[in-house]
């Protein structure tokens, strides 16, 4: 991290902006805390995940990242929730089709803002933006709506890489379009199991058998 910055998080006061990343199907989410966008032109900073982006503003009270916490296995889940936004269809449809969401990457970053400007009372009206660091990385493992008799919110946790890799998923082949939307392997797959129970084969392990039949397992069912 540089000097400036060091120096900065150090003061009583610390204004910082938050930038994120969440990797959606068709619909990426980049949001930065405050009242403009910020656009990043190619080779400011040089990440990638930030450079020739726009990222929309959120107000910052509307805005809750949990703190990253370390320890032995990595750093743990951080949680993001985004309140006051109105649950329309399409956010709902986002949030219920996993595959465009579940086990894509996500980002977080931030930077100190130093008041360069002062109005009355002392207050900072205008702001110097230090080096922006990327300070969370990881996959989306979970998007739910919460909805409250106050307010409505989106609610993101995202895992970091190591956690998300080393886990037991539980999960099999007939999961894969959860990770990518265009794998039909699945669906082909038990369209032809499907075809041939309607065939009426039916049984286990399949291998060539002697005799004009089919061997299963420890069976043997003749063709007629």
């Amino acid at each position: 991290m540089d000097a400036a910055t060091l120096a900065a998080l150090g003061q009583e006061i610390v204004y910082v902006q938050w930038f994120a990343w969440l990797d959606i199907v068709d619909d990426p989410v980049r949001a930065v805390s405050g009242v403009q966008p910020i656009a990043f032109e190619p080779g400011d900073t040089g990440d990638p995940d930030l450079d020739g982006y726009t990222f929309e503003a959120i107000p910052g009270d509307l805005v809750d990242i949990s703190d990253v916490g370390h320890d032995e296995g990595g750093s743990e889940t951080v949680t993001a929730r985004l309140s006051g936004l109105p649950i329309e269809g399409g956010l709902l449809d986002i949030v219920e089709q996993k595959s465009k969401w579940r086990k894509r990457e996500a980002r977080l970053w931030f930077r100190v803002l130093e008041p360069s400007a002062f109005g009355p009372g002392g207050n900072p009206i205008e702001f110097t933006p230090l080096p922006i660091h990327r300070y969370y990385s990881g996959y989306l493992v979970n998007l739910t709506v919460e909805t409250s008799a106050e307010d409505q919110s989106i609610v993101a946790s995202i895992e970091n890489y190591q956690a998300a890799l080393s886990e037991g998923s539980g999960l099999t082949y007939l999961h894969q379009v959860e990770f990518d939307p265009g794998d039909k392997s699945a669906e082909q797959t038990l369209a032809a199991a499907n075809g041939m129970q309607k065939a009426g084969v039916s049984g286990g392990l399949i291998r060539p058998g002697g005799g004009g039949g089919i061997e299963r397992n420890n069976y043997r069912q003749v063709n007629k």
